[in-house]
């Protein structure tokens, strides 16, 4: 009896705790890659830094592929207009400027020919597109 009643105890807590993990919201934002190309590195900036920083993957992000980035990139807080950046597997820039985010954002990368296309889908369903500019790396230098 002790034994059982030791096993309701331990499964009411374990469900109580899942419970309590579930209702807090989750403090990131997702990348998803609809390029059509692996995506090598991919940055978010505070609109009003110049620098780039680190790449928030840590691996290669496959076509299709979504990630989960910690809103701590979000420097300048929830709300803010960011850069955002990536680079391909084969060199091909994507810089889109002044774009909104917010915690729960999915942030979805594509391209028309020079054109760098990013969607963002907020936690409520709504969207936004911006555009930016799609490149060879090398020009960027030139």
């Amino acid at each position: 009896m002790k034994k059982l009643i030791s096993i309701l105890v331990a499964v009411l807590l374990l469900a109580a705790l899942c419970a309590c993990g579930s209702s807090e919201p989750d403090e990131e934002i997702a990348f998803r890659n609809d390029t059509g190309t692996p995506i090598d590195g991919f940055y978010i900036s505070s609109s009003s830094n110049d620098e780039w920083g680190d790449s928030l993957n840590f691996a290669k992000v496959s076509a299709g592929s979504t990630i989960h980035i910690d809103a701590e990139c979000l420097t300048d807080g929830p709300g803010a207009a960011y850069d955002i950046g990536a680079i391909d597997e084969t060199g091909f820039g994507y810089d889109i400027y002044e774009v909104p985010l917010n915690i729960g954002d999915t942030i979805a990368l594509s391209a028309d020919g020079e054109t760098a296309i990013v969607t963002v889908t907020g936690a409520d369903g709504s969207t936004a597109e911006y555009t930016g500019y799609a490149y060879q790396e090398a020009e960027a230098t030139d």
